[in-house]
């Protein structure tokens, strides 16, 4: 994953124009069909993007971490969302009206420059994503998944040294898979040496190894 695109004096001004918003795990966020009013920026957690597919099933669709936003769609007037949103666990964000957003715009070119590259790094993601669901089984999309959120060796994520502070279930809703499936798949990899897990963690342990799978898994 790739480091914040706004600067610590940019989110002081994001902070100051917007309205601070938590939400506990599993609050929604707003449905699909809502009015696009609002476009939100996370500062701490996460969200997942989702879609309801039919006789109570969901789709995820995407998981939006600290330093993302969310809600583009209200950047047009009288958009609908197009799809729901709901917190993984507790979130904090800062929410904006295009009201909000314009003056500072103005004021702050670079700062619209940052918006419009995270709107580009959400479509880059969102189409990975789905290239990644067509092609990967369920075990190079939960390796896949493993080596995108340590890629970057952070502190303040809470991923240093190959770690991903998550549980099972944590990641069956990142990957709209199964529970057991995660665990399942979680343990073949333990048993091949390819990692450890513990209480709300896992820890990569032979990356490449858990990289060429998935590598071999896009080739074929």
């Amino acid at each position: 994953m790739k480091r914040k695109v706004f600067t610590e004096r940019e989110e002081k001004l994001l902070k100051a124009a917007g309205s601070a918003v938590t939400a506990q795990p599993g609050r929604l966020v707003y449905l699909k069909g809502d009015p696009a009013d609002k476009i939100y920026y996370i500062l701490k957690g996460r969200v997942r993007v989702f879609e309801n597919i039919g006789s109570g099933r969901e789709m995820t669709l995407d998981i939006v971490e600290a330093g993302r936003i969310f809600g583009e769609s209200a950047f047009e007037r009288g958009n609908v969302r197009p799809a729901c949103v709901q917190a993984v666990n507790q979130v904090a964000m800062v929410s904006f009206g295009m009201a909000d957003l314009v003056p500072l715009f103005r004021k702050e070119p670079d700062l619209a420059l940052h918006f419009l590259q995270l709107c580009s790094r959400s479509m880059d993601h969102l189409t990975a994503r789905m290239h990644d669901q067509c092609l990967l089984d369920r075990y190079g999309k939960v390796a896949n998944y493993i080596l995108d959120e340590i890629s970057l060796d952070s502190e303040e994520r809470g991923t240093a040294g190959g770690v991903l502070p998550y549980t099972h279930e944590d990641l069956a809703v990142s990957l709209g898979l199964n529970r057991s499936t995660v665990s399942t798949v979680l343990k073949q990899f333990q048993k091949n040496g390819w990692l450890e897990a513990g209480y709300q963690y896992v820890k990569v342990v032979d990356r490449k190894a858990l990289s060429e799978m998935v590598e071999q898994q896009k080739n074929r």
